[in-house]
């Protein structure tokens, strides 16, 4: 199980260690696990979709406090930087418990799966397209003297329209 207990920083600090967690997750074959303020706070940004491998609150608290199966924990702290023994075969193995402490701001931790990251987890909801449908529009206008015309329909046709 790859996990984060704590939350450190503002949005894109938890936007990276949500991104770094999954893809050692995916990776590894493991369960997920965030806290409920981090998805929160994500939720309240973006269509957040974890699964299958995000587990619940309460499924978490079992596992960490079943005494029948000894979970090995492990714990590693990163501050901007990349830790490439995590992305060998069997780094986080059945039995282990690995929570990501600190700032893991190192997209090789998730580059192998930055197109599912972006297209399924960072997503972002619909209040927030027309936020910076605005601040685009007014942008245009202020320097172009042009009123752009914006289709918001998804996420995706917003980024081709921008592009």
């Amino acid at each position: 199980m790859v996990y984060v207990k704590e939350h450190y920083g503002r949005l894109g600090n938890r936007m990276f260690i949500t991104a770094s967690a999954y893809g050692l997750a995916r990776l590894h074959s493991c369960h997920l696990y965030l806290p409920p303020q981090i998805t929160k706070e994500m939720n309240e940004v973006f269509n957040l979709d974890l699964s299958p491998f995000l587990i619940s609150t309460t499924t978490f608290n079992l596992i960490i406090h079943n005494t029948t199966d000894l979970m090995t924990k492990i714990a590693k702290s990163a501050i901007c930087q990349y830790l490439p023994e995590l992305t060998r075969p069997n780094a986080i193995s059945r039995g282990h418990m690995f929570e990501l402490q600190g700032y893991w701001q190192s997209y090789l931790h998730f580059s192998k799966y930055g197109e599912d990251i972006r297209e399924r987890i960072f997503t972002a909801r619909q209040p927030v397209l027309e936020k910076v449908s605005k601040l685009f529009i007014d942008i245009y206008e202020q320097k172009f003297a042009f009123k752009p015309k914006f289709s918001l329909e998804n996420h995706q046709s917003f980024k081709n329209q921008l592009a």
